[in-house]
């Protein structure tokens, strides 16, 4: 069926009768010289789940502060259930109504769930906290929610999952009528996901919209009822979603000019010699009665490979890409071998020495050092390569540096500017590059692209295709699955610690994938 297109010029007020709860109309922002909003207008009905897409730099995280009070400088207006506002601070745009869950969530680790529902809003008696009331409501939200969680649990205890559902529930308790969901599934589990969709769509019934923005554009049809994309600042599309199956097609033509076809720039894969050998590989699990986090496993990545593995919570799959480079705190059995010669890897250093890179999936923890520069960064595992009897190069090590981000498209102001100052996408190309420069002979990959615009997710597999092309091994772990199957020459299913399918090229779906990574009969 076609999707109904609604020109992005006009915004569409009122369509056939519907009530909207929030519009935004003309809205345009500068930066100095940068023109980061174009005169957006975009109607969100009262309901509706409404994904917002586009590449980093698109504009998109402008509006979404402006709607939130983040920024209060602009031109143009918001309206919220057909009252005319502007908002000059968060709190302001939380008391019409309309609440920002950000990507990282920046919560209080040591409240209770039950204080962190109604921080700041606490339930008063006599001047003091009413303690009684506070946890009182705090069971009756949690119930609303359906949230199974005791409010006397700390914050931190909780996973980001659960963070996250809290402080959607925490909206809730403050009458929420417009939710902004910031790349709300980046982090989750694929069964987190699942109920994260289920929070989500049920939030229609408490008479809440929706904004949904996500890299992730094969979820736009499981959760979005409309979506709109934006490119340099402006709306290029806006279309509902009416059971049509090329949504993410038209989403990337929409937001960069190229076809869905060209996300996964697939090489033909020549066999080479075995550059990466496991045998009888496992890793204990000290908990009493545990199974192993991976057990007996025999694997043999191949020169100019790129192996995909995919696997549910639990499976072992990211135990195995860590216990890889040496960051498992097990202690591993088993023997591995590169190139034929037998490496044993307890730490990083061990790793880094044999020749094995590791691009973790949470890259602001594990993979940069946010206060330092892109060259400090990109040069950190390679300060021995630059060198000279114990004095750096200084020369070498800015002409390494600036050579890499030229030829990796990395998008910055300079080599000494700060990495938290750089997108997702180019914080991951400065990753790649502090891996390259130690020259390494196995490549492994996790969550590759998480957070990573389209732009920069071609780029990146381009360069997974470069490195296949020079002969190294590369392993692929992502909870993406079109991205496992489009980028690897071969995919392995995992399932509680141990290998239980193998598919060649083009043979896998995703219904087999999942099937047999969930210990379906597809196995």
């Amino acid at each position: 069926m076609s999707a109904e297109v609604i020109k992005a010029s006009i915004p569409p007020d009122d369509l056939n009768g519907e009530k909207f709860a929030a519009k935004v109309s003309g809205i345009d922002k500068k930066f100095g010289v940068v023109h980061a909003l174009k005169g957006v207008s975009i109607s969100f009905r009262r309901g509706d789940v409404h994904a917002i897409a586009g590449e980093n730099g698109a504009g998109k995280s402008t509006l979404m502060k402006i709607l939130s009070g983040v920024i209060g400088s602009y031109d143009g207006y918001i309206e919220i259930e057909g009252e005319r506002c502007r908002f000059d601070s968060i709190r302001d745009a939380e008391r019409h109504g309309v609440f920002l869950v950000p990507q990282e969530l920046n919560v209080v680790p040591e409240l209770r769930v039950g204080e962190y529902l109604f921080l700041n809003r606490e339930p008063r008696r006599w001047g003091m906290v009413d303690t009684k009331t506070l946890w009182a409501d705090a069971v009756r939200w949690l119930a609303v929610f359906k949230l199974d969680l005791s409010p006397l649990l700390r914050m931190g205890e909780l996973s980001t999952h659960q963070q996250q559902l809290v402080s959607i529930a925490r909206a809730m308790t403050q009458g929420v009528k417009l939710i902004i969901l910031d790349e709300p599934t980046s982090n989750l589990t694929e069964r987190e996901t699942e109920l994260m969709f289920e929070q989500i769509s049920d939030l229609h019934t408490h008479g809440v919209t929706s904004i949904y923005i996500s890299h992730r554009l094969h979820e736009f049809e499981r959760i979005a009822n409309a979506v709109t994309v934006m490119r340099d600042g402006a709306v290029v599309d806006h279309f509902r979603l009416q059971g049509q199956s090329d949504t993410p097609r038209r989403v990337v033509q929409a937001m960069v000019g190229r076809d869905l076809t060209e996300m996964y720039p697939k090489l033909a894969f020549v066999a080479g010699k075995s550059k990466l050998s496991l045998r009888e590989w496992t890793i204990p699990n000290r908990g009493p009665g545990r199974a192993n986090f991976v057990e007996n496993l025999n694997l043999d990545v191949r020169a100019g490979e790129v192996l995909g593995i995919f696997g549910l919570l639990g499976s072992g799959a990211f135990d195995l890409t860590r216990s890889l480079f040496g960051v498992h705190e097990a202690k591993v059995r088993g023997r591995m071998e590169i190139d034929g010669r037998a490496v044993n890897v307890v730490s990083p250093r061990d790793a880094i020495r044999s020749g094995i890179a590791y691009i973790p999936a949470e890259r602001k923890r594990d993979g940069l050092i946010e206060a330092h520069s892109i060259t400090s960064n990109m040069t950190l595992a390679a300060l021995g390569r630059l060198t000279h009897f114990g004095v750096l190069d200084r020369y070498a090590e800015l002409k390494r540096v600036q050579q890499y981000v030229t030829s990796l498209k990395v998008k910055c102001g300079s080599v000494e500017q700060p990495i938290s100052q750089l997108s997702g996408g180019n914080q991951q190309k400065v990753v790649a590059a502090k891996w390259l420069l130690t020259a390494p002979e196995v490549f492994i990959l996790e969550e590759p692209t998480r957070g990573v615009d389209i732009n920069a997710r071609v780029d990146f597999y381009a360069l997974i295709n470069d490195l296949a092309a020079a002969g190294k091994a590369i392993i692929i772990v992502s909870t993406d699955l079109p991205e496992v199957l489009g980028m690897s020459d071969r995919v392995l299913a995992m399932l509680e610690g141990r290998i239980v399918r193998e598919w060649p090229q083009g043979e896998a779906t995703e219904e087999d994938v999942m099937t047999a990574a969930a210990g379906g009969s597809g196995q």
